[in-house]
Formats: C-alpha cells, sequence, structure tokens
C-alpha cells in the first residue's frame, strides 16, 4: 500500500495591499447579479440597473455591496440611486466603459472611470465616490474630470508593482497608444505613461474597432486587447511602469469583443466570430496555439470570478450564463459549461461588470486519501501564499487549518470548497473528492487457452476484471496489468489488455488502483498458451479419372475430423477421395483435459492423362531457340525434351538447333511429341573438296516438306529443292556461280515462311 503524502506549495509574488472582496458582488445586464459569498456564484435578483454593456461593481472586505455603475447613473448597496449619482460621461453602451478603484491608503474614498462609446468626444472621465456621505451610503462628490479624449471603449485596472497603487490603462481612439495613469494615495496622476505600440485603432463609425475587452493578466505581466472588427492582440505590460509593449497579433481578422486570462496568467481566451478561443499566452507562437473551446450564440463578454472560475455571456437577454469551470487547463479539458449557471429573474445583455485586477487567486485542491481509511489530506494552492483557508468538507464539517486532514465517515462522493484570504482579498475554490475504500485486488482464476503450434496466444486481460475487482465500482477503480511485480509497484511498463504471452506458462500481475488517490493493490495469476497440434502434410492432392487418392494425416493425435462441403465424411486419419474440392480435416490433442484443436484445408483436384494440344517453335537461331509445349487442359505436369531431365515449366529456352523429342507426365500418364529446330549455313565453300559443297537448311532432311527457294541479288530463282534433297551446289542452268551474297525463302507445312541471305565463298 502507498499511504499519503503532503504537498505543500510555495509561490512567490509581490506584497499587496488589496481590497478585500471587491469583486464578491457583480451587477450587470438587465437587472442581472451575482453574489459569491458562498464560493459559488448565487444570482441577485434585486438589481436596480440595467445597461447593455459597460458596468462595474465594487464590494468591501467583507464581501457587502458598496455602489455600482453603468458609467452613467450610480446605485448604492440599497440598489438606490445616490443622491448626486447622475450624469457621468460613461456610455450604457461602451463595451468597457467604466471600472471602479479604490482610492490608495483611504478606506472611504473610490474613483469612478469612464470611458464614452465609440470614440466620442467625452473621452476617458473620472469621478469621485465618499462612502462616508449619505450616512454612509455614498455619495458622487467630485464629478467628470477628463483625462484623455478621444478613447477605444477599454479602460482596465490592475495594482503596481509595490502593490498599493493602482494604473488605469485605457487606449487612445485614432492612434496606437496606451495610456496608463497611476492612482496613489495622493489621488490621480492626470500625467500619464504613454506606451505608443501595435495597431492603430481607428475608424468611423461603422468601423466597430473602437469596441472590445482590454484585460490585464492576474500577475500584471501581460494585457490582451480585443480590438472589434479588427483583430486581437497581446502585449506585455509593466506594472511598475504602466509600459505596454512587444505587441503580438494573435487573431486577425476577428469579429472580436471579450479577452479574458485564466487565473494562472498562462492562458488567453477570446470570443470571436462566435465562437470561444483559447491561447497559450507565454508560447513562441501565441496565435499557433489556437483552440478552439465552444460555439456561441454570440460573441459577447468573459469575466474571470473570485472562485478561479471563468464566466461568458454566450447569448443576449438570456437568464442562463455559460461557464469555463477548469480554465487553468489547456485545451478542451478546461470544461466549457453551456447555460451552466442560472441567472432567476435577471437576464443576460452584452456586458460583464469590470473590477480592478486582483493578483490572489486559487489554482487548486490537492486531494490525498489515505491507503487503509477514509482520510483524506487537503491542500490549496494559488497563485500566492494564502494567510488562512476555511475548509467545508462537504459532510457539514469545515475546519480552518491550512493543510487539513479530514476523515469521512463513510465513502461517497463530497463536494469540498476552499475559502482562503490573501492580504484580504478573498478567492475561492470547489472540487469533488470521491472517498473510497482502500482498493482490494482479489486473486482471479488463472488463463489457460489453446495457442499456437509454438504456445503463444492472445490473451484479453479486460475478461479478468470483474473478478479482480469484486464489487468495487469500475467507475472509481482501475485496473492494470504487468509482467514483474516492479513494474506493478512503480506504475511503468503496462500492458495493453490485448496481450500476446512470451513464454507459457507467465506470470501477469494486475494492479487495482483507486481513481481518486495513489493507493493501490497487487495480485497475479497466471497465463497459459496450451501448444495446438502441428498439421505438416501436403497443401494439393490429385487423383486421375475414374480414380481416387489417399491422403493420410500425420498419426499419433487424439482425434480427426475429416469435412467435404462443410459435411463430415470420416473420423479416420485418412481418407479415400474421389471427388474435387476443399477437405478440411481437423486435428485435436488432448493436453490434460485441454483439447485443442487445429484445422487445414486441402485441395483435392481431378487429373486427366495429359494431352499435348500443340508445340511451339522459336528457330532460327543458333543458340537462341525457343520450345514451348501447350496442352489441352490444365493440370499438375512435368516436362522434358530429352526423357532424363524434367520440369514444371513448359518452356525450354537457350536450345540449339535439332531434333527434340518431347514428353509430358503426371501421375496418370504420359504423352509425347517432337520438334525440329532447324536453322541455316551463313556460308558455302562449293570447291569439291569435300567440305561446305552444298547449301542447305540444317536438319531439314528431318521435315520432308520443307521447300526452300534461292535467288540472286536481282531476284532470279536459281534453285528450288526439299528438304530431303542434298541442297545446292552453287550453279544455275549448269554455270558456276561467281562469289557472292544469295537470297532464300524457306515454306514449311505448318505455314511458317522464312527469308534470309547467305554468302558463296570460292
Amino acid at each position: 500500500m502507498k499511504h499519503a503524502n503532503f504537498l505543500l506549495g510555495v509561490i512567490c509574488f509581490f506584497a499587496a495591499t488589496t481590497y478585500g472582496q471587491q469583486d464578491n458582488n457583480w451587477n450587470f445586464g438587465r437587472k442581472a447579479g451575482l453574489n459569491f459569498s458562498t464560493g459559488r456564484a448565487t444570482a441577485i435578483t434585486n438589481s436596480a440597473m440595467t445597461t447593455m454593456e459597460g458596468s462595474a461593481s465594487i464590494s468591501d472586505e467583507d464581501g457587502q455591496l458598496l455602489f455600482y455603475t453603468n458609467g452613467i447613473d450610480v446605485w448604492n448597496k440599497n440598489n438606490q440611486k445616490m443622491p448626486h449619482g447622475t450624469g457621468l460621461k460613461g456610455d450604457q453602451s461602451s463595451t468597457q466603459g467604466t471600472v471602479i478603484v479604490p482610492k490608495p491608503g483611504s478606506s472611504t474614498r473610490y474613483y469612478i472611470f469612464a470611458a464614452d462609446k465609440e470614440g466620442g468626444a467625452n473621452g476617458l472621465t473620472y469621478s469621485e465616490v465618499d462612502m462616508a456621505a449619505d450616512n454612509g451610503k455614498g455619495d458622487v462628490i467630485a464629478f467628470n474630470a477628463q483625462l484623455v479624449t478621444p478613447v477605444s471603449e477599454k479602460v482596465a485596472a490592475v495594482y503596481h508593482a509595490n502593490g498599493k497603487d493602482i494604473w488605469v490603462t485605457t487606449h487612445h481612439w485614432g492612434s496606437n497608444a496606451f495610456y496608463s495613469y497611476l492612482i496613489t494615495a495622493s489621488g490621480v496622476n492626470t500625467s500619464p505613461v504613454i506606451s505608443n505600440t501595435g495597431l492603430v485603432i481607428e475608424g468611423d463609425a461603422l468601423s466597430g474597432h473602437y469596441a472590445g475587452w482590454m484585460a490585464v493578466s492576474p500577475d500584471g505581466k501581460r494585457l490582451a486587447s480585443a480590438n472589434g472588427l479588427l483583430a486581437v492582440e497581446l502585449f506585455d505590460f509593466d506594472n511598475a511602469t504602466g509600459i505596454v509593449s512587444n505587441a503580438v497579433t494573435v487573431k486577425s481578422p476577428a469579429r472580436c469583443y471579450g479577452a479574458e486570462f485564466s487565473a494562472n496568467s498562462k492562458l488567453l481566451y477570446v470570443t470571436s466570430d462566435n465562437a470561444l478561443y483559447q491561447y497559450k499566452a507565454d508560447a513562441d507562437n501565441v496565435a499557433s496555439t489556437e483552440t478552439e473551446i465552444a460555439k456561441l450564440d454570440v460573441a459577447s463578454s468573459i469575466k474571470l470570478a473570485p472562485d478561479s472560475k471563468i464566466y461568458v455571456v454566450s447569448k443576449y437577454l438570456s437568464t442562463k450564463m455559460s461557464v469555463i469551470n477548469r480554465p487553468d487547463t489547456e485545451g478542451t479539458g478546461c470544461n466549457f459549461e453551456a447555460d451552466g449557471l442560472d441567472l432567476g429573474e435577471g437576464q443576460t445583455f452584452v456586458g460583464l461588470p469590470n473590477f480592478l485586477i486582483e493578483p490572489f487567486y486559487l489554482l487548486s485542491i490537492k486531494a490525498v486519501v489515505d491507503c487503509g481509511e477514509s482520510q483524506v489530506a487537503f491542500t490549496a494552492t494559488g497563485t500566492a501564499p494564502s494567510e488562512s483557508i476555511t475548509w467545508d468538507f462537504g459532510d457539514g464539517n469545515q475546519s480552518d487549518e491550512m493543510n487539513t486532514i479530514h476523515t469521512y465517515a463513510a465513502t461517497g462522493t463530497y463536494i469540498v470548497k476552499a475559502k482562503a484570504k490573501s492580504n484580504k482579498a478573498v478567492r475561492f475554490y470547489t472540487k469533488q473528492v470521491t472517498v473510497v475504500s482502500a482498493p482490494v485486488a482479489n486473486k482471479p482464476e488463472d488463463m489457460i487457452t489453446c495457442g499456437t503450434p509454438q504456445a503463444t496466444a492472445a490473451f484479453n486481460f479486460a475478461e479478468q476484471n470483474s473478478a479482480i475487482l469484486g464489487t468495487q465500482p469500475a467507475d472509481l477503480f482501475t485496473v492494470t496489468y504487468y509482467t514483474s511485480s516492479q513494474d506493478a509497484n512503480a506504475g511503468t511498463n503496462a500492458l495493453s489488455v490485448n496481450y500476446t504471452n512470451t513464454s507459457s506458462p507467465q506470470t501477469i500481475y494486475a494492479k487495482v488502483k483507486s481513481a481518486t488517490g495513489d493507493c493501490f493493490a497487487i495480485t497475479s495469476f497466471t497465463i497459459t498458451a496450451t501448444p495446438s497440434p502441428e498439421v505438416i502434410m501436403e497443401d494439393t492432392y490429385s487423383f486421375c479419372e475414374n480414380s481416387f487418392v489417399v491422403i493420410e494425416a500425420p498419426k499419433g493425435y487424439d482425434g480427426y475430423v475429416w469435412l467435404y462441403n462443410n459435411k463430415v465424411i470420416s473420423g479416420d486419419y485418412r481418407i479415400s477421395a474421389n471427388k474435387a474440392g476443399e477437405y478440411t480435416l481437423r486435428v485435436t490433442r488432448d493436453n490434460n483435459g485441454m483439447f485443442c484443436n487445429t484445422t487445414k484445408v486441402i485441395t483435392v483436384k481431378e487429373s486427366e492423362k495429359p494431352v499435348i494440344k500443340k508445340i511451339e517453335v522459336t528457330d532460327w537461331t543458333d543458340r537462341n531457340n525457343t520450345i514451348e509445349i501447350v496442352m489441352a487442359s490444365a493440370g499438375d505436369y512435368e516436362y522434358s525434351i530429352d526423357g532424363t531431365t524434367w520440369q514444371e515449366s513448359p518452356l525450354f529456352e537457350n536450345l540449339e538447333p535439332g531434333e527434340y523429342n518431347i514428353t509430358v507426365r503426371n501421375s496418370c500418364g504420359t504423352a509425347e511429341g517432337d520438334a525440329l529446330i532447324l536453322m541455316y549455313p551463313k556460308y558455302f565453300t562449293p570447291n569439291g573438296d569435300g567440305y561446305h559443297d552444298k547449301w542447305q537448311v540444317e536438319n531439314a532432311w528431318k521435315d520432308h516438306n520443307v521447300s526452300v527457294t534461292v535467288f540472286d541479288r536481282y531476284g532470279q530463282v536459281l534453285a528450288n529443292f526439299k528438304g530431303s534433297s542434298s541442297g545446292w551446289d552453287g550453279t544455275y542452268n549448269g554455270a558456276t556461280l561467281p562469289a557472292s551474297d544469295y537470297w532464300f525463302v524457306i515454306n514449311r507445312n505448318n505455314g511458317k515462311e522464312y527469308k534470309g541471305h547467305f554468302s558463296l565463298m570460292r
């Protein structure tokens, strides 16, 4: 058994003075809202605000709502407009039209930044709220101080690297300039840090390039900008200087709107062209990492929440929102859930609330189950160390220990929640944990099967799972197989469930492991491949007409079955076959009660006595002549042209001129024939010395019907004679002809004609 080890995560980050649960309450859309006080998104039903796009909310360090705005009007915690809470110069149709930030060093003062729509003349303005006014319900005490004009519909807020001050950044309309304003305990520094980088954002009112979200990663190092119908860009952001740099085009062209980072700052999510996309923000080529996560009815706002999930407006005027449940996970494993959140009576529009970016988020809960008991060790990791954690174990019990061990009274599935605090910021994380008993590996029956003659066989280990698991549910425990106990313990070199043995018998080790932890148990069993009988005999047999052939299988097996046309014809080791076709032989061997069979298919042919249809000769060469024998019917024949040497091919090549006696044989008899290969002399010397005195076709005397005609160069017929004659003596009408070249035509009974020439030499 493997017992629990506790994992402590140590993550370094800057010391931030955050403002509690400032994003605990969301107000947006048509009187829609969310509250995260319980660690999960719960619908708010009493919001007084209706806004198409831009909105912002802010809560105190205990998560209680302070006020919210659409960039024009301001409502207090009682959902009433503040006494002077009207007339701000934002616009409810500005994408990211407003954001609320606390004044550093103050517990009562807040700034509302507002961006005009479509690059309007109001530009970026800010107003001030004093929460001490109106008996603690707050009021606007300073209005619409203009910082820059015109601007795109973007305004983002993020903590300075010192963890105290705040940057508010916007994008100038008509240029490629980012304007970053520093807010300190002294107020808003109206002299911006200007960064000229990336695309020029400009166009007419119909271009739509002014629309879209600007997002800053929780670690304050990256900034993403979705520029309407133009493109999505990614930049480096320096939260110590406010400088934006190193522009990278992520998607172009694009009909883009929403942009947001995962809690771990490594993944960027974008809504564009009615789809949700994910990118690896730290990749060398960010655009190449694009993964489509989901199709959307609309490409609208997305926002990271205190529970480390990203919420998605996927439909307009809907009482449902979609959720990315694990946005830190690459690919579709991020677990997009369409319409996963009910807004009650509220409805979405286009926008979601804008917040000051918090650096602290929980990233995961690690649950390690003790292998002997129902004890689970819990550890939460985040983007920064937690100062305190409250655990809800899902069974009615809680704990305030940072790294805690909880014993469950019963096995089952529990929803575990962690509520962590870091510098007053409160974050949540939820995980489903399944508590099971320690794994048990029950010993199964050994596997025995018939194998090949070499004692190998394919085994399906999945057939063992049920016996090994017993009553343990297959969805909570996994079974893997190994060839050694060392591999089983280490979890290395696992076998495929379809496995062919390498020896017989062979020991196999089965490992049962909890699907939710590291606990496991191991058992073993033996696999044996009993050798099947090996049938060594001919594949083809033949018999002659009106006869039969005896076919004998090897002796020594425990059973024989012969089949013809799928019918059993014999149980003996041999049969007499007098019909052509396929015969199936099945032999059986008894290996201590394991009966193994081998099947062999044998072809039986009916053979006829050989009959030669014709003999084809190619001659008139000295040593490159051929004879090919054509049979009247197909069969298994042997061929010879000398009665001594036999071959299976009917073609004989590289033959010299001469007479050949052909014999064809099979088991049913023989057939004979003759072939004559002719050739002519290239010259003759009729000088009376007894050598080459006459010209005649070689071997023509063996074919008396050969007709030979000799011509001079002018076509004059000089001689005409048969193969049975002695040949031409070089005279014409008794006169001796001079030395020269002469031509001939040879005609044979088979209709073939051959022409050539030779020399008369004196």
